[in-house]
């Protein structure tokens, strides 16, 4: 006979070892309980492409609902499989096209299809400026309640080589030890082995290569996450960032393929930035304007130099700038419009988050002899409502954000400024911001008088736009400036 005692400790170990037992096969679920995804669409879709997203993805509709495709270009009929489902729109990739736009242009990049860099190269040239036109134009107008009253003619840019400055990914795959040099690929986190990018400076033409086989040749290559590319007027720059504390060896390498190359050289690590090797001073010039303006490894840069000369030129003349003017730069970087300006005008203050940048700016005033120029640290994202430039007259203003826009800047700003700031410059590389700040720009009594786009970034999806905010009563026709 079992004792009670017994029997008991036996069936709280049973139902002990089948609670274990379920709770392995049925883990605890918390919260709602999950839906289970449909499955993709077996057969490709044909669609009929409207219109090109802001990301340069071919938009279609069917059965109601939004797909995105990839590669498509705007009038093409095409087939396209579903790739990805979301509640209100689909992703697909591009399958066949049945019928091809007038516009749609072969890659010139061989890595093309597989890269992330680009989007547009499958799109002729013009058109790409002209869709970026539209597409700007239409946030403006639908978000901001914006129309530019003189819509001027875009700036373009050579479409290859334009670019000065590039950040390349560096790894060292684990099995083989073999080095990757290159960009991201397409919607992922990998890095693909490129040899030659066709929309970088011809003087990048083998960095990938020379990069690679210097990689190859370090003792512990990884510890070498990225390089930071930068050409000057006369100089051409690498900075390797390195987690760790690099060998001495291995400084030996990098120091004779800088000589090799010809390459300034410099590591980034956690703790310091080091020159190896400076061949070169870091500078470029704005010849209208007799400015020469230096920099370092890790500035800001706009990337194509001859649109940047341009763009400068473009703001002083729709500034309309005389000696009587008081100018507030804001996001100006190493004095990239503030010392131009300066040549023109009264007085003009810099602001710029970094205290390296203003630093460089100011260094870059006494350089060009410019006294007339002053420049601050703030953290222009922050409240500033205390600052002595943020309180201090001004009649015309120049901003230059990156992608998140101003507008916490522009708020505080047009409280203290909006009887004084006759004309605010608005350079955005983000329409979505761009259209968010017209609207409050709009509340505030301002009217966007010039607009344009600005061919910054050829082949890629992003965009560059200028556009004149003036505070006035009169209410003048729209128009397009050919």
């Amino acid at each position: 006979m079992i004792e009670p005692d017994t029997l008991i400790r036996s069936m709280i170990k049973c139902g002990q070892l089948i609670l274990e037992s379920n709770m392995k096969r049925k883990p605890i679920r918390f919260g709602r309980p999950t839906t289970k995804k449909k499955p993709l669409p077996d057969e490709a879709l044909t669609l009929h492409i409207e219109s090109l997203s802001q990301e340069g993805r071919g938009v279609a509709r069917h059965e109601g609902k939004t797909i995105f495709v990839e590669d498509a270009l705007s009038g093409e009929d095409v087939e396209a499989q579903i790739s990805v489902q979301h509640k209100r729109y689909d992703e697909a990739k591009l399958v066949k096209v049945i019928t091809p736009s007038s516009d749609r242009s072969k890659p010139l990049c061989q890595h093309y299809e597989e890269c992330g860099g680009c989007q547009l190269q499958h799109l002729e040239h013009s058109a790409q400026i002209q869709a970026k036109q539209a597409n700007v134009l239409n946030q403006l107008k639908r978000f901001g309640e914006q129309e530019p009253l003189i819509i001027e003619s875009p700036i373009q840019s050579e479409p290859w080589h334009y670019r000065r400055s590039a950040r390349i990914g560096l790894n060292v795959l684990q099995k083989s030890d073999e080095a990757i040099v290159g960009f991201r690929r397409r919607k992922s986190n990998k890095l693909l082995q490129i040899t030659n990018c066709p929309v970088l400076d011809l003087r990048a033409e083998t960095i990938f290569i020379d990069l690679k086989d210097t990689l190859n040749q370090l003792t512990n290559s990884k510890t070498y996450t990225h390089a930071e590319l930068l050409f000057g007027d006369e100089s051409q720059s690498l900075q390797l960032r390195c987690k760790g504390k690099p060998k001495q060896d291995d400084l030996s390498v990098l120091t004779a393929f800088a000589h090799n190359k010809q390459f300034n050289l410099y590591l980034k690590t956690d703790v310091a930035q080091v020159t190896l090797v400076e061949l070169s001073t870091n500078s470029y010039s704005l010849p209208a304007e007799n400015i020469s303006l230096h920099f370092q490894p890790g500035d800001f840069l706009q990337v194509n130099a001859d649109v940047n000369k341009l763009m400068i030129r473009q703001a002083i003349e729709w500034l309309q700038l005389c000696k009587e003017d008081i100018v507030l730069d804001l996001f100006c970087g190493l004095g990239n419009f503030t010392l131009p300006i300066a040549r023109q005008v009264k007085q003009v203050t810099g602001i710029e988050g970094s205290d390296e940048m203003v630093k460089r700016a100011s260094q870059n005033a006494i350089t060009n002899k410019i006294d007339n120029a002053s420049f601050f640290r703030a953290d222009l994202s922050a409240d500033n409502q205390h600052q002595p430039w943020l309180n201090s007259a001004c009649n015309k203003i120049i901003l230059d954000p990156p992608r998140t826009g101003a507008y916490e800047l522009l708020s505080q700003l047009l409280s203290k400024q909006s009887s004084l700031a006759q004309e605010i410059l608005y350079i955005s590389c983000e329409p979505s911001a761009l259209a968010r700040d017209s609207k409050l720009l709009l509340d505030k009594g301002y009217q966007l008088s010039r607009f344009n786009v600005m061919d910054m970034f050829p082949h890629t999806s992003h965009v560059e736009s200028m556009a004149l905010f003036t505070k006035s009563s009169k209410k003048k026709q729209s128009g397009t400036k050919k």
